[in-house]
């Protein structure tokens, strides 16, 4: 069982937990295809989904272009049986809707992020920049820059 602590109600990101999808929710193991939504869940991640749902509003995240945003929601209703809406609002800052999960490509307020790219930073931004120019190639030869 999880101990759940009540988000503050002056704070809306609180009420909010962004995830990804590419490589997050959804497998891309076939390259871009176009932009065709087509992967298997990411083993855990439809479970993991519905339970955050139950605690918290959740909106998926994705640099996908906006045609292919109905796609997303479908497949994660598919996968998940939750309720989906892609957002037409350039202007939402916030998500508090616990009905639907909402798709998105705006980074909008959230408790935390859920993705597979992330780089945490923890106040220290040398150890997090060594973890970019890793991540980046920054740190092999003839790709060295100075910070």
């Amino acid at each position: 069982m999880h101990r759940v602590i009540a988000p503050p109600p002056d704070s809306p990101s609180s009420h909010t937990v962004g995830v990804d999808f590419d490589d997050t929710l959804m497998r891309v193991d076939r390259g871009w295809m176009n932009g065709e939504v087509y992967g298997e869940a990411i083993p855990g991640a439809i479970d993991a989904l519905r339970l955050l749902a139950q605690h918290r509003a959740i909106f998926i995240y994705t640099a996908r272009h906006p045609r292919t945003h109905q796609a997303v929601a479908d497949w994660v209703t598919r996968h998940s049986g939750l309720a989906t809406r892609v957002n037409h609002d350039p202007g939402l800052a916030y998500w508090l809707g616990r009905s639907e999960i909402l798709v998105t490509n705006i980074k909008l307020g959230a408790a935390c992020y859920i993705c597979d790219k992330a780089v945490h930073l923890d106040g220290d931004w040398t150890a997090t920049l060594a973890v970019v120019s890793r991540a980046i190639g920054l740190d092999r030869a003839g790709g060295r820059t100075r910070a």
